[in-house]
């Protein structure tokens, strides 16, 4: 039985964002998402909407998952190894299950593509600071002499975006040792 909400908004957020990285946004009913998150269907009508919960888990997982991780990455030094150790990482966590799935943000991409405006902004400042981070590395890459051309630090952040979204197709079915190793090989492109 749905209780009457005791929560503070800030923890219903934190249990919405578990459940929609878990299922989606279109993986679950309100009815489903008010039964999970113990709270009445009226409270999600009435005072929060499925959308506005959603929105809000997108800003609680940058905030707790991804933010920190791309802070650290920006703050290496080791240029290219930096960008392999965080890959490997990145290959650990989805191996493990640290994260229930692959990232939430690059699923709400493939689900939810240009459905909702508010969901594209948040996605697209998302993958803006993904690739901003991946600059800063390429840039003290360039700086140990590790590629030559300055150029293309720009093109190959946009290439390290693809290859971000294909290891969350392929940790399904790749073992930890082949994910590695295709992170050998595109990092290699860069050089």
């Amino acid at each position: 039985m749905s209780r009457v909400l005791n929560n503070r908004y800030d923890e219903l957020v934190e249990k919405a964002q578990e459940i929609f990285w878990l299922k989606g946004f279109k993986g679950i009913s309100v009815k489903d998402l008010s039964a999970e998150l113990e709270v009445s269907q009226n409270i999600l009508y009435n005072k929060y909407s499925k959308d506005m919960l959603f929105l809000d888990s997108l800003n609680y997982y940058t905030s707790n998952f991804s933010d920190p991780f791309l802070k650290q990455l920006r703050q290496t030094t080791e240029g290219l190894d930096s960008l392999k150790k965080f890959f490997y990482k990145l290959i650990e966590a989805l191996q493990n299950k640290t994260f229930p799935r692959s990232c939430l943000m690059v699923n709400t991409v493939v689900e939810l593509r240009n459905e909702n405006k508010d969901v594209v902004r948040k996605y697209v400042e998302y993958l803006k600071v993904l690739k901003d981070s991946y600059i800063v590395v390429l840039e003290k890459a360039f700086n140990l002499g590790q590629f030559k051309e300055k150029a293309k630090i720009n093109e190959y952040a946009d290439f390290l975006l693809g290859v971000i979204f294909s290891l969350s197709i392929l940790y399904k079915i790749y073992t930890q040792e082949e994910l590695c190793n295709y992170i050998d090989e595109q990092l290699t492109f860069i050089r």
